[in-house]
C-alpha cells in the first residue's frame, strides 16, 4: 500500500548497495490497472473476489473471499525478466491481511519459483507442502518456494500466528488490519534467500535467512500467490518491485497515474524512486512544472486545471529514464448509466429490477451512487436516493424507470440520467412443479423407487437427512404463538426421503425431451453416464456418475447437468428455483401451525417452496445447470410476450429454443454436447459457461 511504502521507505533498510544504479526488473504498484487482469492476476475459482482498490495513498490489488472453501489468487511475472548474469536481486512487496477469516485459518503468502507453474496445481489449497504432504502425483520439484508465510491456529484463537517457510518453531506475529513490507534478498549462487519483515511504522517483525534446498532449480523469483481463509479474509498486496544493482547509473521511468479528478480539475501522482538518487522531472506542454505537494518520498503531486501534455522522466546521475506522456483533458467526466436487468418477472406487468453500475471504467473509481423514480401510469411514484450497485426495485404496474448516477454529493463527476420503459406483458406458460410431483407423476413417467435416504450420517448425499440445519420448519403446535418447534421432516425419526431413480440406460435423448416437456433434462449415452433421481417433496436431482448397476462413486466424473426449455424465444422468460446445499437454511421462514406433527408434515409438503435464495431468472434461448448430488429442482416457469388482449404474441424472426442444436467452441468448432468440460460455449449464437 503506498501509505507503507512511501512514509517508511527511508526507514527500511535496502541490502542493495546502490554503487552506480538500481534497476527495477519489474514493478506493479496498480496505479494504471484498472482490473486485476490488466494487472496480471488470476484467481482459478474466485475471479469475482479480486479488484482494484484504493484511497487516498493510491491503489493496490485486493483479494475477498466470498465463500466456499479456501480461495487463491496468483500473478507471473517469470523468468525472463532477470535476463542473463543476473545472480544477485531484491524482491519486495507490501502485504496487508485486512479481515481474519471468518471459520478457519488459512491465509497465505508464498513467492514462487515455479519455471513450470501450473495454473491449478496448488488452487485453492496451501502452496507449501512439507515433505510428508506431497499433493498425490506431484514430486519434490513441484513444491518450488523462495519464502512462505502460512496461518497456523493459536489457542487464543487471534489467527494471527504465522509460520516462516514452514517451520512452525520460526513463528511471525501478523496483525490483521495492518500493512507489512516483506524484502527478499536473493543470492542465486548461494542458494540462499535473506528475509525481512517491517511493519508499517518500520518496525522490524522477523528477519533471517533460508537456505533453499537443492530440489528447487530455479532460484529467480516467478510470482506471487496468496491463499485466502474461508470465509470473509481480505489480503492487499501493493508495490511489487523487483531490483537489480547496476555497474553504471541507472534511471527508472517513473509512473504516473491520475489519483484526484474534480470538475475539470485534475490531479497527477507521479511515483519514482527517490530513495534511489533518481531526480524527477516534469514539464507540461514544455513548460517545466513544479510539484504542488512532495509530502510523501517519491511521490509527488500536480495540480492541474487545462488540457495538455503531461511529460514526466527521471535523471540519475549520467542516465535519463523513458519519458512518459499523457493527455490531460481538463473536461467534466460523466458517470456510467446504471444498468436495470430484469431479474423477475410475473403475470401482468410485474417485473423485479436489479441496478448496477460500475466504477471500473472510471478515472480514480470514485464511489458511485443513485436515485430513482418509478413513475407508473397509474399510482403512487416510487422514489428512492443514495442507493448503491445491487439495488432491487419490484413494480407491479406499466411505467417508466428513471435512474440518475451521482458520486454521493460531491460534484465532481457530472451524473447521468437513464430510463427504462416497462412496458411489456407477460403470461405464464409453463410452471413444471417438480416439488410437489407424486408418487403417480414420477412412475408414469419411468421412475422406479429405490430403498430410501435414512441415514444420521454428513457425507455426500447423507447431508439430505443427516445435517441438523437441512429441511426443517417451525411447528406451533395449535395456536399458542409461544409453543414452538423445530421440525426436521426427512431426518432419520421421520423415516428418511422417499427416493426414485430412472436409469441412465432409459434416459436417452428423445426421452430427455419429452419426460418433463418443454422442460430439457440431461441425456445420457455411451460417453457420459447419469442417472436422473428424485427426492420425494424436494424435486430432481442429478445424481452423478453411476451406471445402471449404481457402481461408481458418487459424483464422480460428471459436470453439471445443462438444462433448459424448449419452444422459447429471447423475449420470454425463464424462473428457476433450486433447493441448494442439502436444503441447509431452506425452510427457517416457514412456520406450520397445526394441532399434531403429521398434520404439520403434511401442511409443509403441500404449502413448501424453494427458497428464493435458489431463483434464478434467465432469457428462453439460455440454459442452465443443475449441481450434482447437493442441489434438486424445485420447480421451472416460463413467462411469455402478451399481446393487448391477453394473447400470447408468438414469436417472429426470431430463434426459437432448439435444445439438439449444435454446441460450439469459441474456435468456432463443433464439440459433443454431452461430454463438455469446463468452459465457455456457444449454442444458437448464444455464450453459456460450464462451470
Amino acid at each position: 500500500m503506498r501509505k507503507f511504502y512511501l512514509l517508511f521507505a527511508a526507514m527500511f533498510a535496502y541490502t542493495l548497495v546502490a554503487t552506480a544504479g538500481i534497476k527495477n526488473l519489474y514493478k506493479q504498484d496498480f496505479e494504471l490497472a484498472k482490473t486485476p487482469a490488466d494487472a496480471g492476476w488470476i484467481s482459478p475459482n474466485n475471479a469475482d473476489g479480486m479488484s482494484i482498490a484504493g484511497d487516498e495513498f493510491g491503489s493496490y490489488f485486493q483479494f475477498i473471499h466470498a465463500g466456499g472453501g479456501e480461495r487463491n489468487a496468483y500473478t507471473l511475472w517469470g523468468t525472463d525478466i532477470y535476463g542473463e548474469g543476473i545472480n544477485k536481486y531484491t524482491l519486495k512487496f507490501d502485504w496487508c491481511p485486512k479481515k481474519k477469516p471468518d471459520t478457519n485459518l488459512a491465509n497465505e503468502i508464498v513467492v514462487m519459483a515455479d519455471s513450470t507453474f501450473s495454473t491449478n496445481r496448488w488452487a485453492n489449497q496451501n502452496y507449501r507442502r512439507s515433505a510428508g504432504d506431497i499433493k498425490a502425483g506431484a514430486t519434490e520439484p513441484d513444491r518450488w518456494w523462495l519464502f512462505d508465510l502460512t496461518e497456523l491456529s493459536d489457542e487464543a484463537g487471534e489467527g494471527n500466528t504465522y509460520a516462516i517457510n514452514g517451520d512452525s518453531t520460526n513463528i511471525a506475529t501478523i496483525n490483521f488490519d495492518s500493512f507489512y513490507k516483506i524484502q527478499l534478498d536473493v543470492d542465486v549462487e548461494a542458494r540462499t534467500v535473506a528475509y525481512d519483515v517491517a511493519d508499517e511504522f518500520g518496525n522490524p517483525v522477523v528477519s533471517g535467512t533460508y537456505n533453499v534446498p537443492e530440489y528447487v532449480e530455479n532460484l529467480r523469483a516467478t510470482g506471487l500467490n496468496v491463499l485466502g481463509g474461508k470465509v470473509g479474509s481480505i489480503n492487499i498486496i501493493d508495490n511489487i518491485l523487483i531490483q537489480v544493482e547496476t555497474a553504471e547509473d541507472y534511471a527508472n521511468a517513473p509512473t504516473v497515474a491520475l489519483t484526484s479528478v474534480d470538475g475539470t480539475s485534475r490531479t497527477y501522482t507521479i511515483s519514482f524512486e527517490e530513495a534511489n538518487n533518481e531526480v524527477l522531472h516534469v514539464t507540461f506542454d514544455g513548460a517545466e512544472l513544479t510539484p504542488d505537494d512532495t509530502t510523501l518520498p517519491g511521490m509527488y503531486k500536480f495540480n492541474l486545471d487545462a488540457s495538455g501534455k503531461l511529460v514526466a522522466w527521471t535523471e540519475s546521475g549520467t542516465a535519463k529514464s523513458e519519458e512518459v506522456s499523457v493527455d490531460v483533458v481538463a473536461e467534466i467526466i460523466n458517470l456510467p448509466a446504471v444498468t436495470a436487468e430484469i431479474t423477475g418477472v410475473d403475470e401482468g406487468f410485474v417485473k423485479t429490477y436489479k441496478m448496477t453500475v460500475s466504477n471500473a471504467d472510471v478515472p480514480t473509481q470514485p464511489a458511485l451512487f443513485f436515485n430513482y423514480k418509478y413513475t407508473p401510469a397509474s399510482g403512487d411514484v416510487i422514489e428512492k436516493e443514495n442507493c448503491q450497485t445491487g439495488e432491487s426495485l419490484t413494480v407491479n404496474a406499466q411505467g417508466v424507470l428513471e435512474i440518475t448516477t451521482h458520486d454521493g454529493g460531491n460534484d465532481k463527476f457530472g451524473s447521468t440520467t437513464v430510463s427504462y420503459e416497462n412496458n411489456t406483458e407477460y403470461g405464464v406458460k409453463d410452471d413444471i412443479d417438480f416439488q410437489h410431483m407424486t408418487e403417480a407423476d414420477l412412475t408414469s413417467k419411468g421412475f422406479s423407487e429405490i430403498e430410501p435416504l435414512v441415514s444420521d450420517q454428513m457425507s455426500g448425499e447423507n447431508n439430505w437427512t443427516g445435517r441438523p440445519d437441512a429441511l426443517r420448519f417451525t411447528w406451533i403446535k395449535g395456536t399458542n404463538v409461544g409453543d414452538t418447534i423445530q421440525v426436521r421432516p426427512y431426518d432419520v425419526d421421520h423415516g428418511g426421503i422417499r427416493r426414485f431413480m430412472k436409469l441412465q440406460s432409459t434416459l436417452t435423448e428423445e426421452e430427455a425431451h419429452k419426460i418433463f416437456a418443454p422442460v430439457y433434462t440431461w441425456s445420457t449415452g455411451e460417453e457420459a453416464t447419469a442417472n436422473a433421481k428424485f427426492n420425494l417433496n424436494i424435486g430432481l436431482i442429478n445424481v452423478g456418475a453411476r451406471e445402471d448397476d449404481m457402481s461408481g462413486a458418487l459424483g464422480q466424473g460428471v459436470t453439471n447437468a445443462i438444462m433448459g426449455v424448449d419452444g422459447l424465444t429471447d423475449s420470454d422468460y425463464i424462473i428457476v428455483n433450486r433447493v441448494d446445499n442439502y436444503g441447509r437454511g431452506k425452510t427457517d421462514y416457514i412456520t406450520i401451525f397445526a394441532d399434531t406433527e403429521e398434520e404439520a408434515i403434511a401442511q409443509y409438503n403441500a404449502e413448501n417452496w424453494a427458497p428464493e435464495s435458489g431463483l434464478s431468472v434467465i432469457k428462453g434461448t439460455e440454459t442452465f445447470q443443475l449441481y450434482r448430488i447437493d442441489t434438486a429442482l424445485a420447480r421451472v416457469r416460463t413467462f411469455v410476450l402478451q399481446g393487448e388482449s391477453g394473447i400470447q404474441v408468438l414469436p417472429y424472426n426470431q430463434i426459437v429454443s432448439d435444445h439438439n442444436a449444435p454446441i460450439f467452441n469459441l474456435n468456432g468448432v463443433q464439440v459433443n454436447a454431452k461430454s463438455l468440460k469446463k468452459g465457455v460455449y456457444v449454442k444458437q449464437g448464444k455464450k453459456f459457461i460450464v462451470r
